[in-house]
């Protein structure tokens, strides 16, 4: 006589309940587990163009590179050169310029690039415009507090951004950054329309990477000055920590 028990249909229900459940909270613990590993390689990828910015500071008189982003016509593509490319020989890999978290196709772009050479010269992190324009180091007052490169705004394809009174209503180019809280194309007007998604795509933050050679998470408005109205056009923050003036 057989003594073998069969599953009843309550048992398996109850089983597959259980599986169910721990599926449920398991999950957003892998999610987050993989959003976190994304987060350190990108804090990783900052620390190391810091590294070679400060690196080719060092090699030129403690001063940063001149470099071309937005040229105007007649200019052609030939004669880009992105605030990346006098790095090269400080950099092991063109890979630490690719946020891994970040995949999108930019629908803004400056002149004169286009989506069809965009995977040539794309970077998925901006470099502040003072250090694009051959700033000396020495300059800013507080290295630990002054941003040198942050994260591009998902849809846009721009290398570098002013932090400082660049548009006609005298306003900053925060909208380029990631985390900012404008919509694509709501790169300057603080009356234009907000994107309350656009909160930063680390943990509803970003990384920045600083002058002393440090690199760091933030929120967006932890990174402005606390004293001042968020929209504050002149509200510059980390980004321009000594409230200078354009050095293009």
């Amino acid at each position: 006589m057989s003594n073998k028990h069969a599953f009843t249909l309550i048992e398996l229900l109850v089983v597959i309940a259980i599986i169910a459940i721990l599926a449920a909270i398991l999950f957003p613990v892998f999610a987050q587990a993989k959003e976190a590993a994304k987060k350190t390689a990108d804090l990783n990828n900052q620390k190391q163009l810091i590294y070679a910015v400060m690196l080719y500071a060092s090699d030129s008189d403690d001063c940063t590179c001149r470099t071309h982003h937005d040229l105007a016509p007649p200019e052609t593509i030939a004669n880009l050169y992105t605030w990346y490319q006098p790095l090269q020989p400080y950099l092991k890999s063109n890979g630490v310029l690719r946020d891994p978290s970040l995949n999108d196709t930019p629908s803004l772009f400056p002149y004169p690039v286009t989506l069809a050479n965009w995977q040539t010269y794309r970077t998925d992190y901006l470099i502040n415009g003072f250090f694009a324009h051959g700033a000396n180091l020495g300059t800013f007052s507080r290295p630990s507090e002054q941003i040198i490169i942050g994260e591009r705004h998902s849809g846009i394809a721009f290398f570098d951004y002013h932090p400082w009174s660049s548009a006609p209503d005298g306003s900053w180019e925060r909208g380029y950054l990631d985390g900012s809280g404008y919509q694509i194309g709501d790169i300057n007007s603080d009356s234009q329309i907000l994107d309350s998604a656009n909160v930063g795509r680390h943990t509803g933050g970003n990384n920045y990477s600083f002058i002393d050679g440090h690199a760091k998470w933030f929120k967006f408005s932890q990174t402005l000055d606390k004293t001042m109205p968020a929209n504050n056009v002149l509200n510059w923050g980390m980004h321009n920590i000594d409230n200078l003036p354009s050095n293009e």
